[in-house]
């Protein structure tokens, strides 16, 4: 969301003398972050919130703030203001501002890999009426991310259907972009690459029409990370590497180093799958390209962040072994025990379920046949419980690159089951054709 515009309407007043300076450092401050002069302009902010009495200004300013430090990348900055907000929203006894206060809470939570807080949030943001009628549509689309992130994708597709019917009801096209981001991320961990291109696609074609400097910038690097992933599940390499250089660029120039660190990793990513004699790039220099994002990450508190350089890292280790450890999987099976405990940490039965998998590999070379037996019941369990798997024919999906569709309930399944239900929709009443509500036996 974004983009330093006031959602509640002012009540206007004569003002003193040093209350209009304070208002003018608010306006300067967006003056300033526009033309990318962000520490100034976080400067006049706090500058103005140490004046203002005003408590709709300080509220404004106080999102302004809390915004600026998501767009950077420092969550508890952006929980700190945030929390502001919601103090002085309960004080006011002000439901407007409570929701507004309740979607920053919502993404500053999601962001810092909160996802259980996120959620409740999120949905508090919904239970209060909003001044803007675009607010409900980032409730959920918060809500989506957080979870996509325990990797809940049913309850996610919901979520990201609730908020694209906001965008499109309010005409919102920074919405209608954040949500494609969201769906091509979630199709890519569905390995449904097509749709996941094809939403990442749209959020660009969109964010051409953006004419902020700034916010283009934020936008066009953040879709460009997405598609670099894509691009590199799909082996599609050097175009996964031109949309990363491209984004590690734009992280720079935005000040975003959460960000720039994930490109980092992506980037690593791509390194890896080229080979050192493609990529012109040592195993040594990936593995330092991995560490370096590791640090910036933590250093961010961005948690789930963490959780993917480290995957790549235990994914790296497992498959290049020999370079690393010397012909032994002990570095291997660590990186993913640290992994996995960090996901199970946070929730993340997607991350668990890879790190399970892998192990269950490790442990099948070391003919360690209980900790393999143990590794591979885990990863059919998280299977089981995030439901990756056509409720039709039973068979895994989110393994290959595989078409899938989902009905309204938000059901996924395998695209060529679509022949099959539309002939039970032919023999019987539409309304009967219905998937099965639990994990098909």
């Amino acid at each position: 969301m974004g983009e330093f515009r006031r959602r509640i309407i002012p009540y206007y007043r004569p003002i003193s003398m040093g209350q209009r300076a304070a208002k003018h450092n608010m306006q300067a401050g967006v003056r300033l972050y526009h033309q990318r002069h962000h520490a100034q302009a976080i400067h006049k902010w706090r500058q103005a919130l140490n004046r203002l009495t005003n408590a709709e200004d300080r509220f404004i300013t106080l999102g302004y703030l809390a915004q600026a430090f998501c767009d950077s990348g420092e969550f508890e900055a952006m929980l700190h203001y945030a929390l502001q907000q919601m103090e002085l929203a309960n004080e006011r006894h002000d439901e407007y501002m409570k929701s507004e206060a309740f979607l920053n809470l919502a993404k500053a939570y999601e962001r810092l890999a909160d996802f259980s807080k996120a959620l409740s949030y999120g949905k508090a943001s919904l239970q209060h009426p909003s001044m803007d009628p675009r607010t409900p549509g980032y409730a959920h689309l918060a809500i989506a991310c957080a979870h996509l992130g325990f990797g809940q994708f049913q309850n996610c597709l919901e979520a990201f259907e609730q908020a694209m019917n906001v965008a499109n009801e309010t005409s919102d096209k920074l919405l209608e972009l954040q949500i494609c981001v969201g769906l091509g991320s979630l199709f890519t961990l569905l390995r449904d690459l097509s749709k996941a291109l094809i939403f990442l696609r749209n959020a660009m074609a969109i964010v051409q029409s953006v004419t902020v400097d700034d916010v283009h910038a934020k936008y066009r690097c953040t879709i460009l990370y997405h598609l670099s992933v894509a691009l590199r599940v799909r082996g599609s390499l050097v175009e996964a590497k031109e949309a990363c250089d491209e984004a590690l660029q734009l992280a720079s120039e935005t000040g975003n180093r959460a960000l720039h660190a994930r490109c980092m990793c992506s980037l690593a990513d791509i390194f890896r799958e080229l080979g050192e004699s493609e990529a012109k790039e040592t195993l040594t220099k990936s593995w330092a390209r991995y560490e370096e994002a590791y640090r910036v990450l933590r250093a961010s508190q961005d948690r789930m962040g963490e959780v993917l350089v480290l995957a790549s890292m235990a994914k790296s280790a497992s498959e290049s072994r020999s370079h690393y450890t010397g012909q032994c999987e002990c570095q291997a099976i660590q990186l993913n025990k640290k992994c996995l405990d960090i996901a199970r940490t946070l929730g993340c039965k997607h991350v668990m379920l890879k790190c399970h998998s892998r192990l269950a590999e490790l442990y099948s070379q070391l003919n360690d046949e209980d900790s393999e037996e143990v590794a591979r019941r885990a990863a059919s369990q998280l299977t089981q419980e995030m439901e990756l798997f056509c409720n039709f024919c039973g068979q895994r999906y989110g393994v290959r690159d595989e078409s899938l569709q989902a009905l309204r309930c938000s059901h996924v399944f395998s695209r060529k089951m679509s022949s099959h239900i539309s002939s039970r929709a032919r023999r019987s009443d539409v309304s009967k054709v219905s998937l099965p509500c639990h994990p098909f036996r």
